[in-house]
């Protein structure tokens, strides 16, 4: 503990490899009062008041209870509070030649909580008057990424966590096998998954997700008495309708996990494999109206009808009162109806066309056009517009650097608007143009 101690640690590499548990188990070893070494999650002290707190918190011992009225060790709201109080409780009281670490996990947040904390923090024994403090950073992301601009911090001493390898995968999701199964079978379900999902899934916790929903699915016939444990190539062909749909449907989170088990129970290796593959691949499609929060339902039927109608008749459907300019209409429209048939004889229906790019101002003039009550100040609406791109509701076809003039397309059916309407008693169809 006395020991000199490095500056900075940097602990870096992919998701799901174990960084955080080995470097917790290491200090746990080390040091058994936890008084040396303070854990943060830059997900939960997502401030600098709160991370500066926590650490002060762990390096003195101190415990917010209802004795204390749950209070912290030291208030501080700066970088200047923070570095007296570290200097009061380590370099006054003597204990400046222990060594003290912070462990700091998802650090890359880091670098949203301005330009000196990161380089401050590398700094703190020099401001603290020779402190024995060392930095552990834990990152999904490179040091290069993390480097100041404006420097003041040397590099780190860097530990790279590679991904596993396939034994190692199998080593580990063998002790997610029940009780109750044998593990030779359960891992040679275990390698099929691998082998048919490790091209574009290598985070270990998404195939131990997949795993775990798969798996009752895969032993389902034997209990069914429609196969035996011995027959893997049948009971793989009886679950291919499942793999196909968890590799669309629930490894892109396009239906959830509760959703997937719903639907799922009702399939089942005594259908014919038609009606399997109906019942999981268009499950997503089956829920009433998608789980989505009211005012975003009515920003996904804005967007759909700027998609699809044309902006010139926004004001004969949105219009909340007459239009003084709208022109007579002129007569002898027949050429420029002739002009609109298609080869087939039929009109050139926009359905049949595809969704056509729109402006987000256009959309969100015809959301307060078509939505009845005020919108509630406290909804902001360009945080769920931008969910809905997440979600790949909407896809956003201008430049992806551009900050004015964006413009986006819908991707949604129109069973799945009707469905969405319906949710919200919205008549939809009284609104689309050339609809059939």
């Amino acid at each position: 503990p006395e020991g000199p101690a490095p500056p900075c640690v940097f602990v870096y590499g992919p998701s799901a490899t174990g960084k955080t548990s080995v470097i917790r188990d290491l200090f746990s070893q080390y040091d058994t009062s936890g008084s040396h070494y303070a854990y943060i999650n830059s997900v939960e002290c997502f401030t600098t008041r709160l991370l500066f707190e926590r650490i002060l918190n762990a390096w003195a011992g101190h415990v917010p209870c209802a004795e204390n009225r749950f209070s912290n060790y030291a208030k501080c709201d700066n970088l200047v509070d923070f570095v007296n109080t570290v200097r009061d409780l380590l370099v006054s009281s003597g204990k400046q030649h222990e060594a003290h670490y912070m462990v700091i996990d998802q650090a890359e947040r880091l670098r949203d909580r301005g330009p000196m904390l990161l380089t401050s923090l590398l700094r703190l024994p020099e401001l603290t008057g020779g402190a024995n403090i060392s930095v552990v950073l834990i990152s999904n992301v490179v040091w290069d990424k993390f480097r100041p601009r404006h420097g003041g911090a040397a590099d780190p001493l860097s530990i790279f966590f590679p991904y596993y390898t396939k034994q190692q995968i199998l080593q580990v999701l063998a002790k997610d096998c029940p009780s109750d199964e044998p593990q030779p079978f359960f891992l040679t379900f275990v390698d099929a998954v691998y082998e048919v999902f490790h091209r574009n899934c290598v985070d270990l916790n998404e195939l131990r997700h997949l795993v775990a929903m798969l798996y009752p699915k895969f032993v389902q016939p034997v209990f069914e008495h429609q196969a035996t444990r011995n027959e893997f190539a049948r009971l793989f062909k009886l679950c291919q309708p499942y793999f196909a749909a968890a590799s669309e449907r629930l490894y892109l989170r396009e239906i959830s996990t509760s959703e997937w088990q719903k639907y799922s129970a009702v399939a089942s290796a005594k259908n014919n494999p038609e009606d399997v593959a109906t019942s999981i691949y268009h499950m997503a499609e089956n829920s009433d109206g998608m789980d989505l929060p009211h005012y975003t339902k009515f920003l996904l039927i804005s967007a759909y009808l700027a998609s699809y109608n044309p902006s010139r008749l926004d004001v004969q459907y949105f219009a909340r009162g007459k239009d003084p300019s709208q022109k007579r209409k002129r007569k002898g429209g027949g050429a420029s109806a002739a002009a609109s048939e298609d080869a087939l004889g039929g009109k050139d229906r926009q359905q049949l066309l595809g969704p056509k790019s729109f402006a987000i101002e256009r959309m969100l003039a015809i959301f307060y056009s078509v939505i009845a009550e005020p919108v509630d100040s406290t909804v902001d609406v360009q945080t769920q517009i931008a969910s809905l791109i997440t979600l790949r509701l909407l896809t956003k076809t201008s430049a992806g650097d551009r900050l004015d003039g964006i413009k986006c397309k819908c991707n949604v059916s129109l069973d799945a608007i009707r469905a969405i309407s319906r949710s919200v008693r919205f008549e939809i169809d009284r609104f689309l143009y050339n609809f059939t």
